[in-house]
């Protein structure tokens, strides 16, 4: 039996509250819109208020909560012209934090 979504982690361990997040849209590598799944990083990532990100590599992920419990939250810190930066999954939707989500020193 399925455990229905529970509360969302956001404003623990890091994952930024409701009101300080920023969704985006994801893309492939030609361009196209497309749905990613957590496990797997977009290519490129797009807002009004950030414009476009090209996701050139991935250098870490960690899991926050569990997908069983209906709350799983993903980070991964990715280098966006070759500046690290925080990109988050949850409940099916990418986001970053407002203020250009930098990682921290």
């Amino acid at each position: 039996m399925p455990i229905q979504k529970r509360k969302s982690l956001a404003g623990t361990c890091g994952i930024p509250k409701e009101q300080d997040r920023i969704y985006v849209k994801t893309f492939d590598g030609d361009g196209f819109e497309r749905v990613y799944p957590p496990g797997i990083i977009p290519k490129k990532v797009s807002a009004p208020s950030l414009g476009t990100w090209e996701i050139r590599a991935s250098s870490s992920r960690r899991e926050f909560g569990r997908e069983i419990f209906g709350n799983l939250c993903v980070h991964v810190v990715v280098t966006v012209r070759g500046r690290q930066r925080n990109l988050w999954w949850e409940h099916g939707d990418w986001f970053v934090s407002k203020g250009g989500s930098p990682t921290r020193p």
